[in-house]
């Protein structure tokens, strides 16, 4: 090949800025109970996450009930696929099928139609026995014998298909159930079991980015969160989770006779019970949607998603004052909870508390965190800017985890600089924030410390806050009525 250059080349280099790796600004991760017995593989459900882009995979993976005082997780389910109609969700059931059951049962039913209606809810298909009622019994096969399937409301119809089951006129089922009511909140809040190396509840929070390539930024947990050790057990998963992102916490105040059972009483429970975290929105009382009761952290979550997700991602913009989807508050006890703006702003949001108020339709009320009004600091107080600030930094890990281990130089420097001072003027451009810009600043970056191979990088970042009082003067001006009677001459 000649080595003499005469003519003209071009070469390909690699692009100088990093690429973004994008973080969905409100992926909610919800921890609870699910009518696993349903599912398509009840043993195959308990104490993992799963991600679900719409009901019908919901349904098929954790089962699904109305039934939401003890299947917590449909409560979101409903919320997020029925009402706001986003995705994806990540949930954690930790209803178990080996542990939290009722005890066997025997119960002998009539056959009609060549079929027996066993009018029971969370039984466990292949714990069903079906045999004849005389004695000795008949014992008959599954899919042989008999097909047992789920009706809508969760109870069991056997199908018999063989002529010796069929021709009988009653047969007797036993059967074992779920028990829900078995699940107790430290099962919510899970452990790690150093012999085994299995965890359980929450400690799953930690390996959702690994399993499912995704960020969980909003942790709930419905039917549950009103305990304040489960709010604070979240509270802490939030605030590193993988060992690299941040996450904010929708939690509900317990409204139950005793609590926080009206508005008056917000303030005194939330202040002893620990709500007070600037990673948690607390929330109060619970929600209705015609007949259906369900906490307020599922449809606050589920909206916040939406929002997000209309924004392109972004979760910038404050809840306050946005369209829900209810049609009533209710308290835990069923009691219908009234308020006026003046109750909503002087019992809930002047103490962090988010709730609703229906002004031309219910509208989502309150813009502080829990950390109000123990801290007015914007970063803390402001519930867009809280939340875009974990998304910001959760992007900023993203994108330039890629660079650890990377030779410390200027080009490299200059590489996060540029790379994620182009994020941050699309932030702005987009009206997301109100400005940012980063820096590598050498006073910062001592030699010792560059030696030690640590740098440090610095960023600051506007953002808007919400206009959550506006007010404006009216006065009478005679010289306007003047100047009218006057047909408007000098």
């Amino acid at each position: 090949m000649s080595n003499y250059d005469h003519g003209i080349s071009t070469k390909l280099l690699a692009t100088n800025i990093a690429v973004p790796i994008k973080s969905d600004g409100c992926i909610q991760c919800i921890v609870g109970t699910a009518p696993i017995n349903l599912a398509k593989d009840p043993y195959d459900t308990v104490n993992k996450p799963f991600m679900f882009a719409n009901k019908s995979a919901a349904t098929a993976g954790l089962g699904y009930s109305t039934d939401f005082k003890n299947y917590t997780l449909c409560q979101s389910m409903y919320a997020s696929f029925d009402v706001f109609a986003v995705s994806p969700i990540v949930m954690i059931n930790v209803l178990d099928p080996k542990k939290h059951v009722k005890a066997e049962l025997s119960k002998t039913y009539e056959v009609t139609n060549k079929r027996v209606r066993i009018d029971e809810a969370g039984i466990l298909l292949d714990k069903l026995k079906i045999e004849s009622a005389g004695e000795p019994g008949t014992v008959y096969e599954a899919e042989e014998d008999y097909v047992a399937s789920f009706n809508s409301d969760g109870t069991v119809t056997v199908a018999l298909i063989s002529t010796a089951a069929a021709a009988e006129t009653s047969l007797k089922a036993t059967y074992v159930q779920i028990d829900p009511s078995a699940v107790t909140y430290e099962d919510v809040i899970g452990s790690y079991d150093v012999a085994t190396k299995k965890r359980t509840g929450m400690e799953l929070i930690g390996r959702i980015y690994q399993k499912l390539g995704i960020v969980p930024t909003l942790l709930l947990a419905p039917g549950w969160s009103h305990i304040p050790a489960v709010n604070l057990a979240l509270n802490a998963k939030a605030k590193l989770i993988s060992s690299l992102f941040t996450a904010k916490v929708i939690s509900d105040l317990d409204s139950s006779e005793g609590k926080a059972d009206s508005a008056e009483n917000v303030r005194e429970y939330k202040d002893k019970s620990a709500y007070s975290d600037r990673d948690t929105i607390a929330v109060w009382p619970m929600v209705g949607v015609g007949e259906y009761r369900y906490y307020f952290s599922a449809q606050l979550a589920a909206m916040m998603e939406y929002m997000a997700g209309s924004n392109g991602g972004v979760p910038s913009k404050s809840p306050d004052n946005k369209d829900l989807k209810i049609t009533g508050l209710y308290t835990a006890d069923g009691e219908e909870a009234i308020m006026d703006m003046d109750e909503a702003n002087d019992y809930l949001n002047a103490c962090g508390v988010v709730t609703a108020i229906n002004m031309n339709g219910w509208k989502c009320w309150g813009s502080n965190t829990a950390a109000y009004p123990g801290s007015s600091d914007p970063v803390d107080r402001w519930i867009n800017i809280a939340t875009i600030f974990d998304y910001i930094q959760n992007n900023f890990k993203l994108t330039f985890f890629q660079n650890v281990g990377d030779l410390t130089s200027y080009r490299m420097t200059d590489e996060v600089v540029s790379g994620y001072n182009m994020q941050l003027n699309g932030l702005q451009g987009s009206g997301d924030i109100a400005g940012g810009e980063i820096i590598f600043d050498h006073e910062e970056n001592p030699i010792t410390e560059i030696l030690n191979g640590h740098i440090k990088f610095h960023t600051r970042i506007g953002g808007f806050i919400p206009a959550e009082n506006i007010e404006n003067d009216f006065e009478f001006d005679p010289t306007i009525t003047e100047a009218a009677l006057r047909g408007g001459a000098e």
